[in-house]
């Protein structure tokens, strides 16, 4: 099984070194969920309904890649 990783970096969050890392890709893309729902709240205030939905989007995009890494390729 390949590990999972997510960081709120990778997302566009600056200033916030969390990782959410696993083995099961929807328990790693929950907990992202999760830490941005409660330690970036003021942040997901001021975004609209479809801000929101791209960065669920961006999470989710990033854990899909196929090495598991949670980097895009480089262009």
């Amino acid at each position: 099984m390949k590990v999972r990783m997510v960081k709120c970096t990778d997302v566009g969050i600056g200033n916030c070194s969390y990782m959410a890392m696993g083995y099961d890709l929807e328990e790693v893309e929950q907990k992202m969920f999760d830490h941005v729902d409660t330690e970036h709240k003021d942040l997901l205030e001021t975004m609209s309904h479809e801000e929101v939905h791209e960065l669920k989007h961006r999470i989710s995009a990033f854990l899909g890649r196929s090495c598991g890494c949670g980097h895009l390729p480089k262009p």
